[in-house]
């Protein structure tokens, strides 16, 4: 639970830094293209709308924490990584 509070921080404090939400959908784009996985698969996968997904992809904004653990595990990548600010 612990864990998840602070991912939740990190993702708020994420929605206010232009360089960490590009950083985020910069990893996310390249992962699901990698994968070679559709915004609108993962939309169904995680049961939000496509345009969420078209929009983290963007760097618009950013998921909820529960969000990218459930991105982390269907693209199987680690979440700390995918959600990471910086690198």
């Amino acid at each position: 639970m612990n864990r998840r509070l602070n991912l939740d921080a990190h993702l708020v404090s994420a929605l206010a830094n232009n360089s960490s939400r590009r950083a985020f959908a910069a990893r996310l784009d390249m992962t699901l293209k990698r994968a070679k996985v559709t915004s609108g698969r993962v939309a169904r996968s995680l049961d939000v709308p496509e345009r969420d997904v078209t929009l983290w992809r963007a760097g618009v904004i950013v998921p909820k924490s529960t969000d990218c653990q459930r991105l982390s595990e269907l693209l199987d990548v680690d979440v700390a990584w995918l959600c990471a600010s910086e690198g």
